[in-house]
């Protein structure tokens, strides 16, 4: 906010127009209008007049010479009107037209100016004085030039002193700014000599001479000195034309131009529109750099109107119109030296509080609390960081201080209290004019002021008459509604005053910071007919001065005549008569330029009081040692390309000036901003110290989020900012105690290089960043400069064009995305995981980036403090710590500690130029187990993660390339327990390494001891790839080695490949699983294998496979432990990460391996339920040994090997990974995406695509072992319905069976069971029965045809023909051949079928259709099939019956059942054997030992059981297994097993559904509310609101345990079921084309969110949510007693499912509400989701109206499918039945386009219900097909920016929906 007059090139056209305008539109308008025309003129006159001028005068100009060392007199440009030769003479000047010289100059210092009267004689120790008599020829310019002058030189050391020029005996004004000079001393070895005049003249001149160089710095025999009461001037040579500074203007380059280009210095309200005009502050300061490099700097302590001239001398001419000549001279050597000398002396810049880095969001113009609140609203939801909200002055009530509008913006109080609990602060401006005509009832600010007599007053013979009740106090008009007066920050009464004020207004609104603006001062309208904003119904009035010395001073400096003829020095300001000062001394003549300055103290002090904190103070004007107190931006610019670039000029100035926490305004101030305009500037203003986007009203609206590309870039720049934080901090702490500048030009590090000298569109950060913004419009690509050294790009790390050896331009890649910044080599960067403010970021760990130079080396240092304190570094809580680099070593060093940083981590280091991959980290000396890393080859970059380093500590941090890891020695659970160390006798028998020192005591020998190595070293191609023979290497850990083996590889695809280990010519036991090959070749493989290079017969032999795209190793067995024996296998490879997920199936804790326990886990299929935190590492009903890898860089792969045999897996913190195995082969499959997705897809058409479900089993289905009758079934059933709750399936357990026999009925207890089905069927509910594997074997053939029949088939798993005859005998009588039995759930003996036989699947078959005829089921759930068997090797089963004789299957002493090496599964059972809780490994399952294929078991005997279902029931059917193998998919789901009523197994069901997903199995859940154990009302609430969205979603207990059914609970559980679970049923047509997308494409239906986020490494780990496909997310309570819990959402878009809210807090954990009936659903922008109206069944439901789910993705696209079909028909894919739906968002039209009708599915639906969500405003119009929608068909709420639209239309038709004028931009979306 701030005036809207800015000056022009013709200031009388622009008043005349404000006069007609101001009487036709409203004042608010005006400020629009006003610089509208202003910018139209400025064009005009620019492309009409300027630009043909300078084109002739550049030509003319090349033709005549111009003389470079005038000092102009009274000459043209100065005063905007030519002077003649007679002025021009009459005053004593030299007339001489040349060229673009003045034609009016001061003639030479021989003639103009002073001569020394008196010796120069030292008065004290570093003081020098001379006196000085006016020169008779002097030319008489001005009146009143002094005939005596008082020189005075003062040390201050060898780096600095002050020429101080005064008039003996008067007393003339001096500038009340106190400094903090060091003691005046001379210096033995000064860098400065100083002479007055030449040697045998008295003509006075200074020069100043460096002493080491004799480079003359300072040099004012160019003559023009002039001393006279309101005109002084100095003139002088400079050192080189490299000159900067003299501010605050508008420069268009950083370096001067010298040809003759006069800036003003006088604090106007001028906005920075054009060059040559003064702007807001004051600061007469310059710094050259001389030739040599050296750099020295110079202040002229003045605060009267001044003006700076340059000269092509080069010269400069500095003027004032009072005061003394006061000048301070810095010398450096440097340019950093200089300004540390010139902060030193004008006081260090304020340190900010650390929030204050953050971005900044204001505007003026938001009207309303509620437009504010939603432009903070967008920013969040479009995950853009904001630390900073601002409050213009349209947040007070009529603009008066200290008030606050409580209409527009009632509730401001409270919303500000309540987003600072959140992180975000708040800044209110404050302007220095009070209302000064209300009462004091209405407005007691200003009476309060007057009590105080605070105010600017007129001398009492200039009291205006009329002062309209305001006595002496000079009144003004700026935005308040009436006159206004203006305090006097110079007198102690009203600094008292306005802290009172501030700390008054703090009561109501608990600000942070406070802003200052119009504190030039301005005021509206001075010497004009009214101001411009004056209310219409008032008579005319302005604030008019008096004629005057003061306001019309004999000299019209360039801040008077830069507006043309006519202009006073009072314009736009105060009168300079004003009298300021406590007593009234002062003129504001003198002290005009130091209302800022004297404001921003007091304001600061009452701020700090106030808030007990730091805060932060933004002034407009600024003077010399404003920045001690107060940080600045650049006024009110343009929103134009050029000021783009001027900012950066104005940001590099006031670094220098000591103001380093600057900025401009990002997207301009005046004039609408253009979307490409605004993308490019935030980038930029990214850097900006101080970056704030802010704008005024009647422009467009331009907070980032309000275009997709501008919040995309901005999000993306501002992540970078905020991770570089902790550095830019501490640069502010650098400049805050030595005077470093924050921001700085490329010449302030390479002085140099002196291309750097004219780089202005390029910045620094400290020493180490450069910034290269993008400034034109249309550009893509830009030149950078790129001084000497080493420099890389800050995304990637690579080092640019090989290290630059001098200095050089390069063209480099700048699409609109991306803002070119660069890391210099020898720095090292502080940096912090960025987040949504900077409250949470500084909770996260540090990092660094470590840029080498040429020699390896680099540097840095980081401060940190508790961000806010008032005064860190004088109470000494602070922390600092250096950080060096060399010889790949990173050294951390703790400077000063304090206890500010307990419990600070150091974390991320990404460190440049590593030139080698490293194998391990080590932290002083030892290897670091926490964390992780990745190495990119190409850029050579090293990427550490996590690695947890207290800060506080000293310590090394390195890597190599050392391979000395150590793999656990295999020891055999047989006699071991983990619970018992192993011993060193234990190790050697086992022929394994001792090292009792070692973590790991017992290892495998190295590599190049043990394993295998290479025959000959020949490599033979084969068709698929390649091979080579290998030969045993070292000792035998349980015998039966083999002695020669075959590596072979084949390259199947781009994408996957196999490595397999076999013995050539030798019969070994292979998995019968069949896979899906490719057959496309490896064209362009994504993939290298490697071996060693050039191998040579013995040399031992490892592998790695490489990711070619990045170099990184995916699977390397360099580590060792190669193993290849009869019964022992064991292979191990160090993987590229620790994000390791599935492999099982296993009760894991965390979806994501914790690598750092070193956990043995067991894969071997058991009747084993999950007991997830009980620390047992317990396997389960299924066997997967397949895992997916996601790498450090987000890219991912996933590696099964094929074996079935028992097998142990270990992962290792290396991090590594170690399969053993007790047979078959070593066979490894890898997929290598490279997306985690891509992975599923690939292993999935390895393994065959999983099973299309019907649609009815998306639906909910009940079920409980322990319905004891069919009418407790029925009863479950109708509490179901009569609670609302729909349903599709219920399910039959054993105990619909006679005596739990498979393919029969209890008759007694279940009488009239099919007849229920029947009808149940036709109300669409289904039923699902289940069958167990086992068979009664014990019963006549005429009460159990089943197992006869099986015997007649040969069905049944055999003892082996060599098994001893009395086992046999033992085992089954005698009568049943070798059939082994067991005990299961039938009280008889029981038979396993062997489906490895096609006789058997057969009799499957057969005896399914049998029961079929009986019960009409519609799927089938198979049970016990791991096979688990009671009782093994135990005296008897657990359920074995009271009146029988013990017995059990005891398996005899076998080289299968008792392998030389028992894996853990072993180690879990009663006799520690393979075989408990299962058959013995030694049965014969023809045509394979039951010791390779246990774990096939379920997987084989699924495919017969879906065969058996589809072909009875005519349709798909469902089977769901317990047991499982990869493949399984393709014909079942899955359940996740036996779990219990608690909280942890809720929790865990998530992991294992997501793992199961991983396998290939997306059809996968838990028991809802638990198996085992009494559930509560509150777990099973919970529980059915989290089951409701597993894709198989079925409540499930046993029967010793309560009903749990969920209409128990009527008011609590049966309502929240039904919440969840119509959600559920709304969304099947959404998860129906999930499982399409799996059936067909291989996705998973459930996913994790590193799946979608891969890159987010906040996702990696989480386990607690998940996501259904990629738009819609999950997050289940799972804590009891929890009504909210942390939900995290990555970085997009994201929606409320049930209010349509969008989430204002991507990227971050947001504390969402979950009251006990309310699951937290949220739906991902960029998606459509097909919804259906739900009904208690899918029978009801698919007939029911479609809708959309429009969620609109930050891009503003959406795109969704349907797919559908009848919903149970076989193949309706591959047969062409089915439908398919496109649905596409752009910008505002929704096309729905039907793909495929190939059935006519579709004609009977309709398209109703459609909702949209992240709506930004309400559509003007909806027209459906081109034609108008009638209103009421939708509705907006514009809380949530939800649209909702009724329609009519058929599903089978395209038609397309366009929302009118939806959003506040149109965007090209092309």
């Amino acid at each position: 906010m701030d005036s809207s007059q800015s000056g022009s090139v013709d200031s009388q056209f622009q008043d005349d127009l404000w006069t007609q305008q101001d009487s036709m539109y409203p004042s608010r308008a005006a400020v629009l209008i006003k610089w509208t025309v202003q910018v139209v003129v400025v064009v005009l006159v620019v492309t009409l007049v300027v630009v043909p001028v300078v084109v002739l005068t550049r030509i003319y100009s090349a033709r005549v010479h111009t003389p470079a060392d005038r000092v102009r007199c009274l000459d043209g440009e100065c005063i905007n009107v030519q002077v003649d030769r007679e002025e021009c003479e009459g005053v004593g000047c030299v007339w001489d037209p040349q060229g673009d010289a003045p034609n009016c100059f001061f003639p030479p210092a021989s003639s103009h100016g002073y001569e020394v009267t008196t010796p120069e004689e030292t008065t004290s120790a570093g003081v020098k004085s001379l006196r000085l008599t006016l020169k008779n020829t002097s030319a008489p310019v001005v009146k009143d030039m002094k005939e005596e002058l008082l020189v005075e030189m003062m040390e201050y050391g060898q780096d600095m002193f002050r020429i101080k020029v005064t008039v003996p005996g008067e007393e003339r004004y001096e500038v009340p700014v106190s400094l903090d000079l060091p003691p005046v001393t001379s210096s033995n070895t000064p860098k400065y000599n100083v002479t007055f005049s030449d040697s045998g003249s008295s003509d006075f001149t200074i020069v100043v001479t460096r002493t080491d160089t004799r480079t003359v710095i300072f040099d004012t025999s160019i003559g023009g000195l002039t001393y006279a009461n309101q005109f002084l001037q100095v003139s002088t040579h400079l050192a080189s034309s490299y000159l900067y500074g003299l501010g605050e203007g508008v420069h268009t380059t950083l370096k001067h131009d010298l040809r003759y280009v006069t800036w003003p210095m006088f604090a106007r309200d001028q906005s920075p529109l054009g060059p040559g005009e003064n702007l807001y502050g004051s600061h007469p300061m310059y710094l050259v750099v001389e030739d040599d490099g050296n750099a020295h700097a110079v202040l002229w302590l003045n605060s009267n109107a001044m003006e700076a001239e340059t000269m092509p001398l080069p010269g400069l001419t500095l003027r004032s119109i009072g005061g003394v000549i006061d000048l301070y001279f810095f010398m450096g050597s440097s340019p950093t030296e200089a300004l540390q000398q010139y902060t030193q002396v004008v006081g260090r810049p304020v340190l900010p509080p650390y929030w204050a880095l953050g971005f900044h969001l204001c505007r003026y113009g938001y009207g309303s609390l509620d437009n504010l609140k939603a432009a903070v609203s967008r920013t969040r939801r479009q995950g853009i960081p904001q630390d900073v909200q601002y409050a213009d002055i349209d947040y007070m009530d009529r603009r008066m201080d200290f008030t606050y509008d409580n209409v527009s913006y009632a509730g401001l109080p409270e919303y500000i209290r309540e987003v600072k609990d959140k992180g975000l602060r708040f800044i209110i401006n404050l302007d220095p004019a009070i209302n000064a005509e209300m009462s004091e009832e209405e407005y007691p600010v200003h009476h309060r002021a007057l009590q105080k007599d605070v105010y600017i007053k007129w001398p009492q013979e200039l009291v205006p008459e009329e002062n309209h009740g305001g006595g002496d106090i000079m009144l003004g008009y700026v935005w308040p509604d009436n006159r206004t007066a203006f305090p006097d920050f110079l007198r102690s009464s009203t600094k008292e005053w306005w802290k009172e004020e501030i700390i008054r207004l703090y009561d109501t609104l608990e600000f942070d910071g406070l802003w200052l603006d119009m504190n030039e001062p301005a005021n509206f309208g001075t010497n004009e007919n009214k101001p411009w904003n004056w209310p219409h119904d008032r008579p005319h009035w302005s604030l008019t001065c008096p004629t005057s010395t003061w306001d019309d001073p004999p000299y019209p400096v360039a801040a008077i005549t830069a507006w043309g003829q006519g202009k006073r020095l009072s314009e736009r300001t105060l009168c300079m008569v004003g009298l300021q000062g406590e007593e009234r001394q002062l003129r504001h003549y003198d002290v005009h330029n130091l209302y800022g300055w004297s404001q921003t103290l007091p304001t600061l002090e009452a701020l700090q009081e106030v808030t007990g904190k730091r805060g932060i103070v933004v002034s407009r004007s600024t003077f010399p040692s404003s920045g001690r107190w107060a940080g600045h931006w650049l006024g009110d610019n343009l929103a134009r390309w050029p000021d783009l670039h001027t900012s950066i000029i104005g940001m590099i100035e006031f670094n220098m000036f000591g103001i380093p926490y600057v900025g401009a305004d990002i997207c301009g101030f005046f004039a609408d901003t253009t979307e490409e305009l605004c993308q490019r500037w935030m980038q930029l203003g990214a850097f900006y110290p101080y970056s704030r986007n802010h704008n005024t009203e009647g422009t467009n609206e331009h907070d980032p989020g309000l275009w997709p590309s501008v919040a995309s870039s901005s999000r993306a720049a501002l992540q970078v900012r905020y991770t570089l934080l902790p550095y830019l901090y501490t640069l502010h702490y650098l400049a805050h105690t030595q005077g470093l500048t924050v921001v700085r030009a490329l010449f302030f590090e390479f002085p140099d290089d002196k291309a750097t000298l004219d780089v202005d569109d390029q910045f620094l950060w400290g020493s180490w960043l450069m910034i290269a913004p993008v400034l034109k419009a249309r550009e893509i690509n830009r030149g950078v400069y790129f001084p000497a050294g080493a420099w890389y790009d800050y995304y990637t790390g690579e080092a640019v064009n090989q290290l630059v050896d001098e200095g050089v331009t390069l063209v480099v890649e700048a699409p609109r995305t991306h803002v070119p910044v660069y890391v210099r080599g020898g720095g090292v960067l502080l940096t912090q995981r960025p987040r949504s403010n900077t409250k949470l970021a500084r909770s996260e760990p540090l990092g660094l980036v470590v840029a080498p130079d040429r020699e390896g080396n680099a540097t840095g240092t980081l401060y940190w403090d508790d961000g806010e304190e008032l005064n860190p570094i004088g109470s000494g809580r602070y922390f600092t710590a250096d950080v060096t680099y060399s010889n790949e070593i990173i050294t951390w060093q703790v400077t000063r500690g304090s206890e500010v940083a307990e419990g600070l981590l150091l974390s991320e280091v990404r460190v440049f130029r590593v030139e080698g991959r490293p194998t391990q980290l080590l932290v002083d000396g030892q290897r670091w187990t926490t964390g992780d890393w990745h190495y990119h080859r190409d850029t050579q970059v090293l990427q550490m993660f996590d690695l947890a380093l207290p800060a506080t500590h000293n310590f090394t941090l390195t890597w190599t390339e050392q391979m000395d890891f150590k793999i656990p020695c295999p020891i055999s659970y047989k006699d071991w327990s983990e619970d018992e160390p192993v011993t060193e006798v234990m190790c050697k028998e086992r022929n394994c390494v001792w090292e009792q020192s070692n973590k790991i005591q017992c290892s495998i020998p190295p590599l190049v001891d043990y394993g295998f190595e290479f025959v000959d070293g020949k490599v033979e191609e084969t068709q698929k790839g390649f091979k080579t023979l290998l030969r045993k290497a070292g000792s035998s850990f349980y015998g039966g080695e083999l002695e020669r083996l075959t590596f072979e590889v084949f390259l199947y695809s781009d994408d996957t490949l196999r490595v397999k280990f076999y013995q050539e010519g030798a019969a070994r036991h292979e998995v019968p699983v069949e896979l899906n090959l490719p057959t496309t070749g490896a064209k362009n493989p994504l993939y290298e294998v490697v071996l060693p290079h050039n191998p040579k017969a013995g040399d031992p032999f490892f592998f790695y496979v490489v990711r070619k795209g990045t170099g990184t190793i995916l699977f390397n067995t360099k580590i060792g432990g190669l193993t290849f024996s009869n019964q022992f296998l064991s292979i191990t490879s160090l993987l590229p990460s620790k994000n390791v997920y599935g492999l099982g199936e296993n009760a894991h804790d965390n979806f994501r391996h914790d690598l750092s326990t070193g956990r043995l886990w067991p894969i071997f299929s058991r009747d084993e339920g999950p007991a997830p935190g009980e620390g047992e590492e317990m396997n389960l009903y299924g066997a997967h040994p397949y895992y997916q890898c996601v790498e450090n860089d987000g890219l991912a792969h996933g590696v099964l090997l094929l074996n079935s045999n028992a097998m142990d897996y270990q992962l290792l913190d290396y991090p590594s990974i170690t399969f053993r195995t007790l047979g078959g082969v070593l066979d490894l499959y890898l997929m290598l995406g490279p997306g985690p997705e891509a992975v599923v897809s690939q292993y999935t058409a390895l393994i065959h695509r999983p099973i299309m479900p019907p649609y009815w089993a998306l639906g909910f289905q009940l079920c409980r072992y322990g319905y004891a009758s069919l009418q407790e079934l029925q009863g479950a059933v109708n509490r179901t319905r009569d609670a609302g709750i729909p349903q599709d399936v219920q399910y039959g357990d054993v105990d619909y069976m006679d005596r739990r026999m498979d393919f029969t009925i209890d008759q007694d207890n279940y009488q009239g069971f099919p007849e229920y089905v029947e009808q149940m069927k036709e109300d669409g509910l289904r039923f699902i029965v289940i069958l167990d594997p086992t068979i009664n074997a014990e019963l006549p053939k005429e009460e159990y045809p089943t197992h006869h029949r099986a015997l007649e088939a040969d069905v049944y798993i055999k003892w082996a023909a060599a098994t001893d005859r009395s086992v046999v005998q033992e085992n089954n009588g005698g009568d049943l051949g070798n059939v082994m039995l067991g005990y299961v759930w039938p009280d008889n003996k029981t038979a396993f079928p062997n489906f490895f036989k096609e006789s058997t699947k057969d009799w499957w078959v057969q005896e399914i259709t049998f029961f079929y005829n009986t019960l009409k089921f519609d799927g089938l759930w198979i049970d016990m099939n791991e096979p688990a068997n009671f009782g093994t090797n135990e005296n008897k089963p657990w359920n074995w019956p009271h009146d029988r004789p013990h017995w059990s299957l005891t398996c005899p002493t076998s080289t299968w059942d008792d392998p030389p090496y028992l894996p853990k599964a072993g180690s879990h059972g009663p006799s520690r054997r393979l075989s408990d809780k299962t058959l013995c490994l030694a049965a014969w399952e023809e045509p394979y030992l039951h010791y390779d294929v246990h774990n096939l078991y379920g997987w084989a005997q699924t495919e017969a059981t879906l065969r058996a279902a589809q072909r009875l029931t005519g349709k798909r059917s469902l089977v769901v297994t317990r047991s499982t193998y990869p493949g399984s998919g393709q014909w079942a789901g899955h359940w996740l097993g036996d779990n219990r009523s608690q909280w942890p197994d809720m929790a865990h069901s998530i992991i294992g559904m997501l793992e199961f997903n991983l396998f290939g199995i997306p059809y996968v859940g838990a028991d809802i509310c638990g198996f085992f154990l009494n559930t509560t009302e509150e777990l099973c609430q919970r529980w059915m609101e989290l089951g409701a969205f597993y894709p198989y979603s079925r409540n499930h207990n046993q029967k010793d345990a309560v009903d749990q059914d969920p209409g128990l609970w009527p008011n609590t559980v049966a309502k929240s079921s039904k919440k969840a679970l119509e959600i559920r049923y709304r969304l099947l047509p959404y998860l129906y084309t999930l499982f399409y997308y799996a059936y067909t494409q291989g996705h998973t239906v459930v996913r994790p969110l590193l799946h979608e986020f891969s890159g987010d490494r906040r996702t990696l780990g989480i386990d607690d949510q998940f996501l259904w496909g990629p738009a819609f997310m999950v997050s289940p309570v799972l804590t009891e007693g929890a009504i909210e819990r942390d939900v995290y959402f990555p970085n997009d878009a994201w929606y409320d499912y049930y209010t349509g809210q969008p989430v204002e807090w991507p990227g971050e954990y947001v504390k969402v509400s979950a009251p006990r009936d309310q699951i937290p659903l949220h739906v991902r922008g960029g998606h459509i989701l097909p919804t259906q109206r739900p009904a208690l069944n899918t029978q009801l439901a698919r007939q029911e109206p479609m809708g959309l789910l429009v969620a609109i993705g930050l891009d503003r696209r959406a795109s969704g499918h349907l797919f559908w079909d009848d919903g149970e028909a076989i193949n309706t894919v591959t047969n062409k039945k089915y439908s398919f739906v496109e649905f596409t968002f752009v910008q505002d039209i929704l096309k729905v386009t039907v793909l495929k009708n190939l059935n006519e599915d579709l004609g009977e639906l309709k398209m109703v219900d459609l909702e949209f969500l992240g709506v930004e405003k309400e559509p003007s119009q909806i027209l459906l097909n081109q034609q108008d929608l009638f209103s009421g068909n939708y509705s907006y709420e514009k809380d949530s920016l939800r649209l909702l639209v009724s329609l009519d239309v058929d599903l089978n038709k395209d038609f397309e929906l366009e929302l009118k004028d939806i959003w506040y931009y149109v965007v090209d979306m092309s």
